[in-house]
């Protein structure tokens, strides 16, 4: 299930004995955990317990058991465990209808055993649609309004990452008198370093070596190393070429190792470059590797090199 459905889910049945939320984004995660204090009623110190990594699933288990206080319903939330779920698995078999076990983290091998008796909720990083018209209910009750196109920016700025947006807007309502616009993200808001390589690839496909040299003049000004700035334009570079070789491949997000979300980013950005000249930079970028590990270059001539260059191939 995934966290935008939950909320839904929730109101229109009654709760399973367990759900188990994980996903990429902690800020998510945390909202889906607090959605369930609801069934607390009133009294939620007294039936909402949390542990830790190393609880002990026998307390887990006699909290389970312990009928709610003044409530329908008692939730047991368990947070990053990673040991052995047998019991778990045993009290699932006939848990009481009156407790809600959850168990919020990295989803683990060990959570096998119990994953057909629970219910996992899908707490990544949320789509760029959902979070716009997030962020424009969120500016909608401080009172200030944000252009589609600042949303759309601050979501890109933050990486899709809640808990940034919701830091970055906090202060942009604090900012604005009444609308948010665009030139208000781009004032106040620090891209993080992911967009600013998606923004360097852009100046790369456009061929704009003016933007390119002074995003990665940025970049480096803030202390990033250009050894991992070359290890990020690798990865994303290779991301491009994969899709751009593969149009029709319905794998490419397991094949990638990452979300749909970021093979649609990869599709729109490769189609900016030839299949041929994606492969010229990706093989610059090995050449330039290995003349760093030969000693021939320094990582950030290595990286100024890249940038200078790459910018008039194709």
């Amino acid at each position: 299930m995934k966290f935008t459905e939950l909320k839904k889910n929730l109101t229109a049945a009654a709760p399973k004995a367990c759900y188990i939320v994980t996903g990429d984004d902690p800020f998510v995660v945390k909202s889906a955990v607090r959605m369930f204090s609801a069934f607390t009623g009133e009294f939620c110190d007294l039936n909402f317990v949390t542990y830790g990594k190393d609880a002990s699933l026998s307390d887990v288990i006699a909290a389970l058991l312990t009928p709610p206080m003044f409530s329908d319903y008692r939730v047991v939330c368990v947070n990053d465990y990673a040991g052995d779920l047998k019991q778990i698995r045993n009290y699932l078999e006939k848990p009481l209808s009156t407790s809600i076990l959850l168990f919020s983290g990295t989803l683990t091998p060990n959570f096998n055993s119990i994953i057909p008796l629970s219910e996992v909720v899908d707490c990544n990083r949320l789509d760029k649609t959902f979070l716009v018209g997030w962020v424009t209910k969120k500016a909608a009750s401080q009172h200030k309004s944000i252009s589609r196109n600042a949303a759309e920016l601050l979501v890109e700025y933050c990486n899709r990452d809640m808990n940034s947006i919701f830091n970055e807007l906090s202060k942009l309502t604090d900012y604005a008198d009444e609308e948010i616009s665009e030139n208000d993200v781009k004032a106040l808001v620090a891209p993080q370093i992911e967009y600013k390589v998606y923004e360097l690839s852009e100046a790369i496909a456009e061929k704009n070596a003016d933007k390119a040299v002074e995003l990665v003049n940025l970049m480096l000004a803030e202390n990033n190393s250009p050894t991992s700035l070359l290890s990020m334009l690798f990865n994303h570079f290779r991301r491009l070429l994969f899709v751009s070789l593969n149009p029709k491949s319905d794998t490419l997000s397991s094949d990638l190792k990452v979300k749909e979300y970021a093979v649609k980013v990869a599709f729109r950005q490769a189609a900016k470059f030839s299949p041929r000249r994606l492969k010229a930079v990706f093989d610059r970028l090995n050449f330039l590797d290995a003349g760093i590990k030969a000693g021939l270059i320094t990582d950030k001539n290595a990286l100024m090199e890249f940038v200078c260059e790459t910018v008039t191939v194709g």
